[in-house]
């Protein structure tokens, strides 16, 4: 009789359990339903930090260092004179792809040396730009005696584009600037007063002249003296 007495109670006994929801728990008595757990609040989105333009080229102390003449017509002088009167260049070219040739004068440590410089102003998709910076990219490069014919009659096509006429077309430096694909580009952006700032070597400055020419100093990646760097000034062969 006992034992079948404590047969029911397990069987009793089991049955509860199995009817009770698995995981749930009784509250304590006198404490009532738990309460829901609040979410964390967002975190406020941090706001990006404006981009700060460069400052313009100074021009003031290139020409004290440069002990630059008033009224200079050739040299690193004359286009740091240049400067003073040029207006903003629009890097962003209506072709998407312009190029431009001129004379150059490097200055290492007080000595000058002649160079053909050019340079092309390549349109690139926003996405590709960095906050701040214009949708182009610039590079700056040289012509020299390796290039044979291209180095030989650049000076004839220089003069050519200096009187506005238009070069012919057998001419191997024009050809050499038209069909040069690889240039060391740098990243470009306004500057406070709108010259055109290049990431390139110690920092490239642009600015365009009455007739379309560019004036462009670049200021020496190491410098031996503050003066150092590359001047020129340059003429459009497309654009």
């Amino acid at each position: 009789m006992r034992t079948r007495l404590f047969a029911a109670l397990v069987s009793i006994t089991v049955a509860a359990c199995a009817e009770k929801p698995a995981g749930d728990s009784a509250a304590p008595e006198g404490t009532g339903a738990p309460a829901p757990t609040s979410a964390a609040p967002a975190p406020t989105p941090t706001a990006a930090a404006p981009v700060t333009a460069p400052d313009d080229l100074d021009t003031a102390a290139l020409k004290k260092t440069l002990k630059c003449a008033a009224d200079a017509k050739s040299g690193p002088c004359a286009v740091v004179n240049a400067f003073g009167s040029c207006k903003p260049w629009n890097a962003v070219v209506p072709s998407g792809d312009g190029r431009w040739i001129g004379r150059g004068v490097r200055v290492e440590g007080g000595k000058t040396t002649e160079e053909v410089t050019i340079l092309r102003a390549r349109r690139v998709p926003a996405n590709e730009v960095g906050p701040g910076q214009l949708p182009a990219k610039v590079g700056i490069a040289d012509i020299t005696k390796e290039d044979g014919a291209a180095f030989t009659q650049a000076d004839r096509l220089i003069r050519t584009l200096e009187r506005s006429d238009v070069p012919p077309r057998s001419n191997a430096t024009l050809a050499y600037l038209k069909k040069r694909e690889t240039w060391p580009e740098g990243f470009s952006m306004k500057t406070v007063g709108g010259q055109v700032y290049v990431a390139s070597e110690g920092g490239a400055f642009v600015c365009q002249g009455p007739k379309q020419e560019l004036y462009l100093v670049r200021r020496a990646a190491t410098r031996g003296g503050s003066g150092d760097g590359l001047y020129a000034t340059l003429f459009a062969v497309s654009w």
